[in-house]
């Protein structure tokens, strides 16, 4: 319960300064709309209904999707960088949007997905005995997440009017640019050893990317979000003149505390441990591929002769809340 209070508590905050900020006040006000008009009909009802979790997966990039079309609409003037943050931005959604739609054209949000049932198991540990009100928590903190802290980069850059690229927004398009093809390619390889998985002899994806991260497109994404963080820097130093002094402390500070939430979400909310809680249950060979793979940020192999029976399945924890990538991620 306290963490939720906090949570509650800091978005309020995160809110507060966008909202005090007269730079960035009307683009905040239109998100919170636009993102409960997405959550509301796509995600809390059909959720309420079901006792499922998953639609949550298409609300999520569609409101990562909106942040980039309403960066279009409301930057102070289109130049090239408020062009390429929205252009991230709308790219980014509109891909998880496509892999949503590979996902429900199955027919798979028939049972909820095993990063959520994980959810189940993360509430019991913590006590709270509503699942149907959990659940709805839990999908309100990935949309009050797109209307504060995830949408911070996109409205700061939004009120930068500044013709021509800083160094620093360059570097920050090239990392973005380099991870977006980063994760792709994970995914491309996942999807190809998914569909192989038949007459492949072995039961853990290890080749390509897959050898050197369990987890590559999770760290291709936080690291995209690492850029959009970098690429709204000089938009931030720039604002000081134009905001009061709490606002533009709390919004930076804000920006900083991006980077650790997403990263957090990546590994430990409904990213890696939770990936990783089914896939040792159900793939014999997973506790060696523990073993020997880095969890996230990629590096070398382990030396094989690592016993597997040293890595432990990690225990349900109560785990820190904030709003992440659910969709584009193929079973891991």
């Amino acid at each position: 319960m306290r963490e939720r209070v906090v949570w509650v508590v800091s978005v309020l905050i995160c809110l507060g300064a966008l909202v005090a900020n007269p730079a960035t006040r009307a683009f905040a006000l239109w998100n919170v709309l636009v993102q409960a008009a997405i959550f509301v009909p796509s995600a809390c009802v059909p959720a309420w209904r079901t006792n499922r979790m998953s639609y949550v997966d298409f609300a999520w990039p569609a409101g990562i999707l909106a942040l980039g079309i309403q960066g279009f609409v409301f930057a102070e003037e289109l130049t090239p960088l408020t062009i390429a943050a929205a252009t991230m931005f709308t790219v980014a959604g509109a891909r998880l949007m496509y892999w949503g739609y590979l996902v429900v054209k199955p027919g798979w949000l028939k049972e909820e997905f095993p990063r959520y049932q994980y959810q189940r198991l993360v509430w019991e540990k913590a006590g709270l005995r509503s699942e149907r009100l959990s659940l709805q928590y839990e999908i309100s903190v990935q949309a009050t997440a797109n209307m504060s802290y995830f949408a911070l980069p996109s409205i700061i850059i939004a009120t930068n009017p500044r013709g021509g690229l800083h160094p620093v927004e360059i570097a920050a398009i090239v990392v973005w640019i380099a991870a977006y093809v980063y994760e792709s390619v994970a995914d491309v390889q996942k999807g190809r050893f998914l569909g192989g998985y038949a007459s492949d002899s072995r039961d853990v994806c290890d080749t390509g990317l897959w050898r050197y991260s369990r987890h590559p497109n999770y760290f291709g994404q936080w690291v995209q979000w690492c850029a959009a963080v970098l690429l709204a820097v000089p938009s931030v130093v720039a604002l000081w003149d134009r905001s009061p002094v709490v606002a533009w402390v709390i919004s930076s500070v804000g920006l900083l505390f991006l980077v650790r939430a997403i990263y957090q979400v990546m590994v430990f909310y409904s990213g890696a441990v939770p990936a990783e809680h089914y896939s040792v249950l159900k793939r014999p060979g997973y506790r060696r591929y523990q073993a020997e793979v880095n969890r996230f940020f990629p590096g070398p192999r382990k030396p094989a002769s690592v016993d597997p029976s040293d890595v432990l399945e990690e225990e349900p924890a109560v785990l820190p809340h904030g709003a992440d990538d659910r969709l584009g991620r193929l079973p891991g």
